[in-house]
């Protein structure tokens, strides 16, 4: 099944307006990035794809994961193991179980069914939320990692401007000052610390993250 592209519709940015509103009122700090000059150099082979990471495509097995991505960064820092899918720190994710096992920030989550329980499959992920930590925003490990057009954690409204041009779009609620992004054509999307041209990017996901 490794290299086969799986495809998951787009929800709604509400989803993840809303998500984002339940960890605030969960008590979930959300903190700036992390400091630049870092040792960690940016992993090509990582990059934040609409498909998977890298070449670690959607639809694989967790345990083809976990080996791609610890041979980079080493040991997970977090694992859910596998749990009901019903609304808890990640969403409410599809099938019957759900895990989430994550390196610093970069969060992989995978589901399976009750007829495949020994499976499972490699859904979705989110970069800028450190569940270990229960903060979010930055990079602890220094992984670095960006979308194919250069856009990372810390990367202002104006690079997604420059990088998506008018495929980017910004939506928010000004009340609540929760402001997200998405990119057209692409299941791309994430939060933002405003909509000024100097804000900047603190969650970058997939659309099929567990809403």
């Amino acid at each position: 099944m490794f290299g086969s592209r799986v495809w998951f519709p787009m929800r709604s940015t509400s989803h993840l307006v809303l998500a984002f509103v339940v960890l605030l009122a969960s008590g979930c700090a959300v903190t700036e990035p992390g400091p630049e000059g870092s040792d960690t150099a940016p992993l090509a082979e990582l990059v934040l794809e609409d498909d998977g990471l890298g070449d670690v495509l959607l639809g694989v097995p967790p345990e083809t994961v976990i080996a791609e991505i610890s041979a980079l960064f080493g040991e997970p820092d977090h694992d859910s193991d596998w749990i009901v899918s019903e609304p808890n720190i990640y969403g409410s994710c599809p099938g019957s179980e759900m895990r989430a096992i994550g390196w610093g920030s970069l969060l992989t989550i995978f589901i399976r069914d009750g007829a495949n329980r020994l499976g499972g499959w490699f859904y979705s992920y989110s970069y800028g939320y450190d569940y270990s930590e229960n903060v979010g925003g930055f990079d602890p490990r220094g992984l670095r990692l960006t979308t194919a057009a250069g856009v990372g954690l810390g990367s202002t409204v104006s690079d997604l401007t420059d990088a998506y041009g008018s495929d980017l779009t910004v939506d928010g609620n000004t009340e609540l000052d929760v402001w997200s992004f998405r990119i057209a054509g692409t299941e791309i999307r994430g939060l933002l610390s405003g909509r000024e041209e100097s804000d900047t990017v603190t969650l970058i996901e997939l659309a099929t993250g567990c809403g």
